[in-house]
Formats: structure tokens, C-alpha cells, sequence
């Protein structure tokens, strides 16, 4: 099996497409900038029953970012992984940085079924 690395152009997320997208991310948080008109990124805390399915979720993350060229940032400990997505490039002219993405919004699915398989 050949696996090539795909790299796609984030698009920031705003205004109707923005709050439709969110819509869709029912199980993680959105962080917003102090005035609540942007959205910094999304966040999702899970606890899987051990170790090792874990680091097989972690695994698999791992691997779709690498593929994607996208990486969410992780914090874990254990049975416990806390995921934070925010694109810092999405709009160049943007001085304020990180924002939400619709490579965000497609990670962030794909997560979302790697924890659907790794909790049944």
C-alpha cells in the first residue's frame, strides 16, 4: 500500500459557514476570542477504558495528521487525551492568528469516528 501526503489550503471558517459548521462538532467545545467573534479553534476531552487503546487511538490520529499535513495539539495522560484544533495560517491577513478552519471542521470528523470505533 502507497500512502501520499495530501496538503490542502485551510480556509477560515466565518460568519454562516462558521456557525453551520459548529453545528455539526456537537461533541467538541469551541474556544472564542474575548468579544465572541471569532472562533480560536474547537476542543475535545475523552477517557478510553486502558493504556493501550489509548495510544491505539493516538496512533491513528498521528497518522491521518501526518497524511493531512494538519496536526491537532494533544495533551494525554494515561486513559485521558484532550485534543485542541486551531489553524494558525487560515487567513494570512489576519494579525490575531489561530482560527477555525475548514481543515479543522474535516479533522476533527475524522476524530470523532476514530473515537466512535475505539469506545464500542
Amino acid at each position: 500500500m502507497h500512502n501520499k501526503i495530501i496538503r490542502v489550503a485551510s480556509n477560515a471558517l466565518t460568519g454562516g459557514k462558521l456557525l453551520e459548521k459548529l453545528k455539526t462538532l456537537t461533541r467538541w467545545e469551541a474556544q472564542w476570542n474575548p468579544h465572541r467573534t471569532k472562533c480560536l479553534g474547537i476542543t475535545r476531552e475523552v477517557t478510553f477504558k486502558d493504556y493501550e487503546t489509548t495510544w491505539a487511538f493516538l496512533t491513528r490520529v498521528s497518522m491521518r495528521s501526518h497524511l493531512w499535513g494538519h496536526h491537532p495539539l494533544i495533551h494525554t495522560s494515561y486513559t485521558w487525551v484532550k485534543l485542541e484544533l486551531r489553524t494558525h495560517d487560515a487567513d494570512p491577513l489576519d494579525p490575531d492568528g489561530a482560527q477555525l478552519s475548514d481543515m479543522d471542521a474535516r479533522m476533527a470528523k475524522r476524530i470523532d469516528s476514530y473515537i466512535d470505533d475505539m469506545i464500542r
